[in-house]
C-alpha cells in the first residue's frame, strides 16, 4: 500500500539534473533555496510544556525525532522552540516526493551542512553513496572543530515520511549513527518512520515525542477557545465535549475555532464541520487509493478493531488492507494499550467515517459475532448480534448465560443495542429479560431492573430462582440495602442448581455487603471462594471483579499498601488478556487504584487513572464514573479550586441524569461533597442545611456500594460542624459516638478500620485544641499521625486541612523524619525546626515512639492508660519511661516533663 502521503515516483527530471550537471551552479542554487523556514502560524497557541521538552531535546549529539498523523502541529511546535531569528544557527530541510532520489538527497544535506564547496558544485554522484555521506558529516565535523562561520548548530529534516527508497532510508540511517557531536539532529514524520533508531535509544541519545505529548491538553484547549467562551460561542460543556471527541489533535480544533470565530448563524458542531470534514478528506483520504477509503469505513464500524477481525468481517485479506498497515501509515488509528494487535481511531475521525453509510454493515456485524464466538468471547458475540439486529442468534447467545455475560461487559453498548431490538423479544424471552436486569442494574438503573424482573412468568422465574436472587441481590447491593442483600444473595447460594458464573456473582455481592458492615473476616472468606471460582473459569473479566472486591476489603480495613499492590496486580491481569473491550472490571480497578492514591496524597498519579477510568467507565455506562468526578471534586477543593469542584459535582449530576439513573444511587454522595466543599469555605448554614436533609433521606443502616464510607463520613461532617459552631461538647458527645460505632465485632483484630481511627484522632485533637488544651490536643493529633504514618494515609488530612491549619504545623515542625511527616509539610508548606538544644544536650535522642510516650505522660495518663492507648504492653510502656528517664537524666515523671520542655522535646 503506498503511504497516503505519496504522490508520484521520485525519480523525477529535476533530481536526474542535479545528478548529471558538469557545471551545476544553477542547480545548486536551486536546491540551496529549499533550505528556508516554513511560514509560523500569525495566531500561534503558546505550549510552554511542550516547547520546553522539545529544546531539551534539541542538543549537540542528540536527534529529536517527532512522529503523529497530520494535523498535530509537529512542525509549528519546533519552530516554536527554536530561536528562528538566528537562521544560520539551524538548517530546516522540508522533504518533499522527489527528494527521494538518494542523489538529489545528498545534495540537500551537503547544502544544509555548508558542505556543497567540497565537491567544486558539481556533481555529487561520483562514490558510493555511504562514502559521500561520511565525507559530508566529516567535513561539517571538521569545519566546526576549526569554528568556520555559518555552519549550522541544528539540522531539521521535515516530512521525512516521504523517503521510501531503501537508499534514501540507509542514508538517513548513516546520518543518525554517525551524527556529529556539535549537530543536534531533529526528524518530523506523519508516520513511523521505517529506519531503525533502537541504537540511538539505548544510548540515550535519542528523545521521541508522539501524539500523547503532541495533543493539547484540556487548560490547552481550554486557552485555545478562550475568547470564543467569553463571546459565548463555546459553553464548558461543550468544550467538555470536544476535548473527548478529539483527543487535542489541534488542526480540527484550529478549524474549527476559526469557523466559530466567523460564524455569521447557528455554528455547526465539530463533527460536522466543513472545514474539518475537508481537512479529512484532503490530508488523510485523498491521496490514498479508493479501495483504501471502503476499507477504513469498514474498520470503523467496530469500537476496537484488529487484523484478524477486520479479514473476518469482509472478503479482503489484502495485507495492506488491514488496521496495522494503517496505523503504520500515519492515520489517527491507535494502537491500544496493553491490547496486544487492536486499536482504536480517533473519536472524531471515527464519527466521520461513520457517516459515509457503507451498505451490508449488518452483515459485517454478524461476522464479527462468528468471530467472537469462535474466540470465546460471548459478551461480544452478543453485543455484535444485537449490532446486527439478529434478534434469534441474540436470544440463541443470551441462553447460554448471562452472568457470563455480564461479568464486567460493556453495558453502554447493551442499552444502546436495545433501541434496536424488536419490541417483543424482551417479552418472549425471560433469559433476555434477565440479561438487560443486569446491564440497567450495572448502569445504576435499578428502578427499570425491577420491571423487567417482574415482567417474568411464574413458570419461568421458577426454572430461574437462583440466578433471579442474585440479580435482586445485586439490585439492593447498589441501592445501598445491606441487610435485604446479603439475605437475597444467601438464597442465591443456596441454590445448587445455579452456574458457576452465578455462584461467583452471589459471592462478591455478599462480600460486598459485609465489607459494608465491616465485618471482613466473613468477606474476606466469600472473596476467596469467588476469587477460585472466576480463576476456573477462565475469564479475565471475572478474576478482575474478584481482585477489585478484595482490594475494597483491604481498602476498608484501611490498609492502602495491600490494597495497591492488589490493583496493580488485577491491572496486569487486564493488560495481558489477549483481547479486552472496554468492560466495567478494568474500570473499577482503574478507579479503586486512584482512590488509594487519592488517599496517600500521591494526586498527580490519581488523577491520571481517573483520566483512563473515565474514559472506560463513559465507554461502559458504569456508575463508577460517578465516584470518579467525586474523585476530581474532591481534587481540585483539595487545591482550593473550589469552582471547578462544583462544576466537577454539577457535571457529575447531569451525567447521572443523562443516564437516567435512580436518583438513590448518587443524589447522597453529591450531597455530601457539597458538603465537604462548604465546610472548605465554612459555609456553616449551607451545610446544616445539607445534613439535615441527608439524615432524614437516608437510613442509617442503608449503606451506598460505590460509597461505603458514606455514614461515617456523615457523622464526622456533622462533628466538623459543631467544632466550627464552637459546640463543643456536642461535638465531644458525637465523636464518642462515632468511636462506639467502630467497635465491630467482625473487624480485623477487634480495631477500628483505620480511616475511622484517623478522623476520630484529627477530630479529638481539634476539640482540646479548641477547648484550650494545647498539650492533650498536640498528643492526640501526634498519635493519629503515627497512625496514618503506616499507610501514609494522608487523605484525613487533607480533607480536614482548613481546621488543622494552626495545630498542625506545630506537630509538623518537630524534626520527626519520614516521607509521610515530609508529604504533609509539602502539602501544608511547613518548614521543619530543629529540636533546641536536644541534639547538643542529649547524649542519645528520644526516639519517636518514646517520644509518643512522654506526650501522654505529660498529658497526665498512667502508665496502663498509655499501654491502652498504644495497643502495647504495660511492660513496654515502664521499658519506654525507665529509657526516657535515662536520658533526660532524671528520676520523675515530673521532672522529665520539665526537663524535655527545657530541651524542646516537649
Amino acid at each position: 500500500m503506498k503511504s497516503i502521503h505519496d504522490v508520484r515516483a521520485a525519480n523525477d527530471d529535476f533530481s536526474g539534473l542535479a545528478r548529471g550537471a558538469q557545471s551545476g551552479d544553477l542547480i545548486w542554487d536551486i536546491l540551496a533555496s529549499r533550505i528556508r523556514f516554513p511560514a509560523i502560524l500569525r495566531h500561534r497557541l503558546e505550549r510552554h510544556q511542550l516547547t520546553h521538552h522539545i529544546q531539551q531535546g534539541i542538543q549537540s549529539g542528540q536527534v529529536l525525532l517527532l512522529e503523529a498523523p497530520c494535523g498535530f502541529g509537529k512542525t509549528q511546535a519546533v519552530l516554536a522552540a527554536i530561536d528562528t531569528e538566528a537562521t544560520s544557527d539551524v538548517a530546516w530541510l522540508t522533504l518533499e516526493p522527489r527528494d527521494d532520489d538518494p542523489m538529489r538527497l545528498l545534495s540537500l544535506l551537503a547544502i544544509s551542512l555548508r558542505q556543497d564547496s567540497s565537491f567544486g558544485r558539481q556533481s555529487v554522484g561520483s562514490g558510493g553513496y555511504s562514502d559521500l555521506v561520511s565525507l559530508i558529516l566529516q567535513g561539517y565535523q571538521r569545519d566546526r572543530t576549526a569554528q568556520r562561520d555559518g555552519l549550522p548548530v541544528s539540522l531539521v529534516l521535515d516530512d521525512v515520511h516521504l523517503l521510501g527508497h531503501p537508499i534514501t532510508r540507509a542514508l538517513v540511517e548513516q546520518l543518525i549513527a554517525e551524527l556529529p557531536s556539535t549537530l543536534a539532529l531533529v526528524l518530523i514524520s506523519n508516520e513511523q518512520v521505517s529506519f531503525a533508531t533502537h541504537t540511538l535509544s539505548l544510548d540515550g541519545r535519542l528523545k521521541r515525542l508522539g501524539v500523547d505529548e503532541l495533543a493539547l491538553s484540556v487548560s490547552e484547549t481550554d486557552a485555545l477557545f478562550e475568547n470564543e467562551k467569553n463571546q459565548g460561542l463555546m459553553t464548558s460543556t461543550a468544550l467538555e465535549h470536544i476535548c473527548h471527541l478529539t483527543e487535542g489533535w489541534l488542526t480540527p480544533l484550529q478549524l474549527y475555532r476559526l469557523e466559530l470565530s466567523n460564524v455569521t448563524q447557528m455554528a455547526h458542531s465539530i463533527s460536522d464541520s466543513p472545514s474539518v470534514r475537508r481537512f479529512f478528506n484532503d490530508a488523510l483520504l485523498s491521496p490514498s487509493e479508493k479501495r483504501d477509503h471502503t476499507a477504513l469505513y469498514h474498520m470503523a464500524e467496530p469500537d476496537l478493531i484488529s487484523d484478524a477481525l477486520y479479514h473476518a468481517m469482509t472478503d479482503d485479506v489484502s495485507t495492506t488492507h488491514s488496521p496495522s498497515a494503517f496505523s503504520a501509515s500515519g492515520l489517527p488509528l491507535w494502537p491500544v494499550t496493553g491490547k496486544g494487535h487492536w486499536y482504536k481511531f480517533n473519536p472524531l475521525f471515527r464519527d466521520w467515517l461513520l457517516t459515509k453509510g457503507v451498505a451490508g454493515r449488518n452483515q459485517r456485524a454478524l461476522r464479527a459475532s462468528e468471530w467472537f464466538e469462535s474466540q470465546g468471547d460471548r459478551s461480544e458475540a452478543l453485543t455484535y448480534a444485537l449490532r446486527a439486529q439478529n434478534a434469534e442468534r441474540a436470544l440463541e447467545i443470551a441462553a447460554s448465560g448471562s452472568e457470563a455475560l455480564l461479568a464486567g461487559q460493556d453495558t453502554g453498548a447493551l442499552l444502546s443495542w436495545r433501541r434496536q431490538l424488536p419490541l417483543n423479544l424482551l417479552e418472549r424471552s425471560p433469559r433476555l429479560r434477565l440479561v438487560y436486569g443486569w446491564v440497567h442494574a450495572i448502569g445504576g438503573q435499578f428502578s427499570q431492573a425491577e420491571k423487567l424482573l417482574e415482567g417474568i412468568p411464574e413458570h419461568d422465574a421458577d426454572a430461574l430462582a437462583g440466578r433471579l436472587a442474585t440479580l435482586r441481590a445485586f439490585i439492593l447491593r447498589g441501592k445501598g440495602d445491606v441487610a435485604n442483600s446479603i439475605g437475597w444473595a444467601d438464597r442465591a447460594l443456596a441454590d445448587d442448581t445455579i452456574s458457576d458464573h452465578t455462584r461467583l456473582m452471589s459471592l462478591m455481592v455478599r462480600s460486598s455487603a459485609l465489607t459494608a458492615t465491616l465485618q471482613f473476616g466473613e468477606a474476606r472468606t466469600a472473596n476467596r471462594i469467588a476469587t477460585r471460582l472466576a480463576r476456573e473459569s477462565g475469564d479475565a473479566g471475572c478474576e478482575m471483579l474478584a481482585v477489585y472486591d478484595h482490594a475494597r476489603i483491604e481498602l476498608g480495613k484501611g490498609y492502602l499498601k495491600r490494597a495497591e499492590t492488589l490493583l496493580r496486580h488485577g491491572l496486569e491481569v487486564a493488560v495481558n488478556a489477549p483481547y479486552q473491550p472496554p468492560r466495567v472490571g478494568e474500570s473499577r480497578l482503574q478507579l479503586c487504584l486512584a482512590l488509594v492514591l487519592w488517599h496517600q496524597g500521591r494526586r498527580d498519579e490519581a488523577e491520571s487513572w481517573l483520566k483512563r477510568s473515565a474514559r472506560q467507565a463513559e465507554q461502559c455506562r458504569d456508575l463508577g464514573l460517578l465516584l470518579n468526578m467525586g474523585l476530581r471534586a474532591m481534587l481540585a477543593k483539595s487545591r482550593g479550586e473550589l469552582e471547578q469542584a462544583f462544576s466537577w459535582i454539577g457535571q457529575a449530576e447531569r451525567t447521572m441524569q443523562l443516564w437516567q439513573v435512580d436518583e438513590p444511587a448518587y443524589r447522597p454522595a453529591l450531597e455530601a461533597l457539597k458538603v465537604s466543599c462548604w465546610l472548605h469555605s465554612d459555609q456553616k448554614e449551607h451545610v446544616d442545611v445539607a445534613l439535615r436533609n441527608l439524615k432524614r433521606n437516608n437510613r442509617d443502616e442503608w449503606v451506598p456500594e460505590l460509597f461505603p464510607m458514606l455514614p461515617g463520613l456523615l457523622d464526622a461532617m456533622e462533628i466538623r460542624l459543631c467544632i466550627a459552631r464552637k459546640e463543643l461538647a456536642e461535638a465531644q458527645t458525637k465523636l464518642t459516638a462515632f468511636r462506639n460505632g467502630d467497635a465491630i465485632d467482625g473487624v480485623e483484630g477487634g480495631s477500628a478500620p483505620l480511616g475511622h481511627v484517623i478522623y476520630a484522632g484529627i477530630l479529638q485533637a481539634l476539640i482540646y485544641d479548641r477547648s484550650r488544651k494545647p498539650d492533650k490536643a498536640l498528643v492526640t493529633l501526634r498519635i493519629a499521625m503515627q497512625e496514618a504514618a503506616r499507610e501514609h494515609y494522608l487523605s484525613p488530612f487533607i480533607e480536614l486541612g482548613r481546621e488543622l491549619r494552626t495545630l498542625l504545623p506545630k506537630v509538623l515542625a518537630s524534626g520527626t523524619e519520614s516521607g509521610f511527616y515530609d508529604a504533609l509539610r509539602t502539602l501544608f508548606s511547613v518548614e521543619e525546626i530543629p529540636e533546641h538544644g536536644h541534639s547538643a544536650e542529649l547524649a542519645e535522642p528520644i526516639s519517636d515512639r518514646e517520644r509518643g510516650v512522654l506526650e501522654l505522660i505529660a498529658t497526665g495518663l498512667s502508665n496502663q492508660d498509655i499501654a491502652d492507648r498504644l495497643h502495647i504492653s504495660l511492660h513496654t510502656v515502664k521499658t519506654h519511661a525507665r529509657r526516657i528517664n535515662a536520658k533526660l537524666n532524671v528520676r520523675s515523671r515530673t521532672q522529665a516533663i520539665v526537663r524535655a520542655r527545657e530541651l524542646g522535646v516537649l
